[in-house]
């Protein structure tokens, strides 16, 4: 059991604080799982005609860190609010597991075959893992919300 008090927690005390951290989580997220889905979609053959995955990749680079760097603080000051909840809840570790695997692979494989020229079929199968794997993010803080 963590020795923690919710109600001490400054971000508890400011009664807008949690639905104004709530939405830049969420809106972090779209802007980085977005800027990794044209990169996915590109992949896939679809997406925005005219530009290779290596160009979409580059010029969304900034967008997609930025937005998981902002996520991720945002997702740690939410979780501050009561970590006792968050951590029993098996939809938010459901969601964790499932972004860690999410982000281990997108600078991994995904970064290294969408960076270069790839086959079709690896193109297709890069693309397809990477959705598989970030859908679940969403819909892991979504199942939070209702289970929580």
């Amino acid at each position: 059991m963590l020795a923690y008090d919710p109600t001490t927690n400054p971000l508890n005390q400011i009664e807008w604080m949690f639905g104004f951290l709530e939405c830049v989580h969420i809106l972090s997220f779209a802007v980085a799982i977005g800027t990794i889905g044209l990169v996915d979609l590109r992949l896939l053959g679809a997406g925005p005609k005219g530009s290779a995955p290596a160009q979409i990749l580059r010029d969304t680079t900034f967008w997609t860190i930025g937005g998981l760097a902002c996520a991720i603080t945002s997702g740690l000051l939410l979780f501050s609010t009561d970590p006792e909840r968050y951590a029993a809840n098996p939809a938010f570790r459901f969601k964790v597991v499932c972004l860690a695997l999410a982000l281990i692979y997108n600078y991994t494989v995904h970064r290294k075959v969408a960076g270069s020229k790839p086959s079709r079929i690896a193109g297709v199968l890069t693309g397809m893992l990477s959705l598989l794997l970030w859908i679940p993010v969403i819909f892991g803080g979504l199942f939070y919300a209702f289970t929580g």
